[in-house]
């Protein structure tokens, strides 16, 4: 198995005016992100939060949800992301 740096992640999300990037995560989290977004492609950061925080519809992501809570402490919970 290969070593990775300390704070490797696979996948990173920037949001429009920063060129840091705001949280990372695995891809298997990330295509979990992408088919929540697919189901619901109006829902804002925030609403995409509530859905996966939602025990009777989802199972908890604990990365999932550092990841929407990354970009809501950003300032970005009303953006819509173009997750694909």
């Amino acid at each position: 198995m290969p070593k990775y740096p300390r704070n490797h992640v696979d996948v990173e999300y920037y949001v429009p005016g920063r060129k840091r990037r705001v949280a990372g995560s695995t891809k298997p989290t990330s295509d979990f992100l992408v088919m929540i977004h697919q189901q619901h492609p109006t829902a804002t950061i925030r609403q995409m939060y509530a859905i996966i925080t939602d025990r009777s519809q989802w199972l908890p992501n604990p990365e999932a949800i550092a990841v929407l809570e990354a970009h809501i402490s950003a300032g970005y919970g009303g953006y819509i992301p173009d997750w694909r």
